[in-house]
């Protein structure tokens, strides 16, 4: 007696990059900040722009971007060369042409030596917005908005995680500046290096190679810069 009997299909190996970006499309698009910004977009794509095409030009667009979006993405997933040679650059960047975009830039960074994460980061912009807003108010103190987020995808099992992040906020046309980031460590650089005789002044040390190892552990900044000139008008008078 012989039995016919399917052989076991042997499970499709998913891409850890491809993964990644598709986990880090839906962690943003589950960001309500993010939604926010994107959701105002689309509408106004949908009212200015879509909407006034005629039927050939619509059917032409999808098309058009149908198969440009199709080859792309079936060239990047078939050549590690193209993924290797874009690791780093911002990918994104295109979308910020877009009118009223939040978008700046996303970029992607394969695993280094040793290491199985690979590395996602997007920034973003509220511009656009807030100089809408202040032809409402003029008097809006609030006159540019920058975020980033910064996160991981580690198929081996750790999966998705937010690594980091940084934001700038301008007040008054740039005149009060408040920034904040974090970091995973810390330059040594610039050294103070005291002076080899007795009441000889020191020197700062900017760089050095071989350099010193990192310092420090991960933690966050913020700063605030003042710009006296730009908050009060009255004193370039003076200076």
């Amino acid at each position: 007696m012989v039995q016919r009997q399917e052989s076991p299909k042997e499970e499709e190996k998913k891409d850890p990059l491809t993964e990644g970006f598709k986990t880090t499309g839906e962690k943003l698009a589950e960001h309500k900040p993010f939604k926010d910004w994107y959701e105002p977009k689309l509408e106004h794509l949908k009212y200015t722009f879509w909407d006034e095409a005629s039927p050939g030009d619509k059917a032409a667009m999808l098309t058009y971007l149908g198969l440009n979006l199709g080859t792309a993405a079936a060239a990047f997933s078939l050549d590690p060369r193209i993924r290797a040679a874009l690791s780093g650059v911002n990918v994104g960047k295109p979308l910020g042409w877009i009118p009223y975009s939040p978008i700046e830039g996303f970029k992607y960074t394969l695993p280094g030596p040793g290491k199985s994460a690979y590395g996602f980061s997007a920034d973003f912009t509220a511009g656009d917005y807030l100089a809408m807003l202040r032809t409402k108010y003029p008097h809006f103190p609030l006159t540019g908005a920058t975020f980033g987020l910064e996160s991981a995808y580690d198929p081996t099992g750790k999966g998705f995680s937010l690594t980091g992040g940084k934001f700038g906020l301008d007040f008054f046309g740039g005149g009060l500046k408040a920034e904040g980031k974090t970091f995973k460590d810390l330059s040594p650089y610039p050294l103070l290096l005291p002076g080899t005789q007795p009441g000889e002044p020191g020197s700062w040390l900017m760089q050095e190679v071989p350099g010193l190892p990192k310092i420090g552990a991960p933690g966050y900044q913020f700063t605030i810069n003042a710009d006296l000139l730009k908050l009060f008008p009255q004193f370039q008078r003076v200076f």
